[in-house]
């Protein structure tokens, strides 16, 4: 890839990038964007990458499958805090086996998963890298002032939910590094595991209902495994949480998957990641409330287990008994941290 940088930008961005308006008064080809944003809200912003050979392989997924995944995950933080995703930035670092043509088809995935959520990419970066391809997306949304909901606000007494099944990502993974290596015949309902995988969903409808209610409290994305993220929660706010194994929604086809290949789909659920549901808590009092607005949307809805005074920390109620959960999850540090964590 001999051209300039700028001549790359243009290529790989197109016409559809960056133009003002809609709060957006300078956008692409200047040298910061500026934009605005509606009185009487806050901006919420993050940042989240994807590196070759940690986070995706490409033999698992499309240069588009990945720019998609890339804009989802910062999405769907956004999301977990009850906000509106609006603008993104995006760095891209190229390494020396990475085509033109691909790198166009990152940015087309990218493109795509961002016109779902209305979200406009308004800069970045593009530099050469001699290892893997790196992608990071700076995401910024906004939430009303003072609203946003937060890791922290879990009180005992409150119940658990999700707002959809867990596990499928991880499964699709698993189907797609081998099924060569294994005798099983893949069935078709099983390519839903992989749609999952390399394509999947942002929960802001529901971060949205979940604040405008004012019914949800704690509020977490499921991007690290179920686990993990419900150690979060419970480590923030301070209290204990109690999930219940018969309760976690998981999807038959992965049910099914897990069977086949002698697996504990629970495993998956809590130690597989990038879900992208919303995982939070809710008042006692007002849970059947939440659950019928849910239904009113047309959104699923699922109570996990209970949020309990006592030692921070997850349990899991299975036949009868409780047992600590390991926290688990992906942790890049592992080693450095000494905990034990897998990806």
């Amino acid at each position: 890839m001999a051209r300039d940088e700028f001549a790359l930008i243009r290529e790989w961005t197109g016409r559809s990038y960056g133009l003002e308006g809609n709060g957006v008064s300078v956008g692409l080809g200047d040298d910061a964007a500026v934009f605005s944003v509606a009185a009487g809200m806050e901006v919420v912003a993050c940042c989240d990458a994807m590196i070759e050979t940690v986070h995706f392989l490409r033999e698992t997924m499309s240069p588009c499958d990945i720019g998609y995944k890339a804009m989802i995950s910062n999405i769907s933080d956004i999301a977990a805090m009850g906000g509106i995703p609006r603008y993104a930035l995006v760095t891209i670092g190229v390494s020396p086996g990475w085509q033109a043509d691909e790198c166009k088809r990152i940015y087309e995935g990218i493109d795509q998963a961002a016109k779902l959520y209305n979200v406009r990419m308004i800069g970045g970066d593009t530099v050469a890298t001699p290892d893997a391809l790196h992608l990071s997306i700076t995401l910024l949304g906004e939430v009303e002032s003072g609203r946003a909901l937060r890791r922290s606000s879990a009180r005992a007494g409150d119940l658990l939910f999700l707002t959809g099944p867990v596990g499928s990502s991880a499964a699709g993974l698993d189907l797609l590094l081998s099924r060569r290596e294994r005798a099983v015949e893949p069935r078709p309902d099983w390519q839903t595991l992989v749609a999952q995988h390399q394509r999947p969903t942002a929960q802001v409808e529901a971060g949205r209902l979940l604040l405008k209610s004012g019914l949800g409290r704690a509020l977490n994305d499921i991007s690290d495994g179920l686990a993990s993220e419900a150690w979060e929660i419970a480590e923030a706010s301070g209290c204990k949480i109690v999930i219940e194994a018969e309760r976690v929604p998981m999807l038959e086809e992965m049910r099914s998957y897990a069977a086949s290949v002698g697996k504990n789909p629970l495993d998956w659920a809590f130690y597989g990641g990038e879900d992208y549901q919303l995982i939070g808590s809710v008042p006692a009092t007002e849970a059947e409330t939440l659950a019928a607005a849910f239904a009113e949307h047309g959104l699923p809805f699922y109570l996990l287990g209970t949020v309990e005074a006592g030692q921070p920390g997850v349990w899991l109620s299975e036949q009868g008994s409780e047992r600590p959960l390991p926290k688990a999850g992906y942790n890049h540090f592992k080693d450095e941290a000494g905990e034990d964590q897998n990806g």
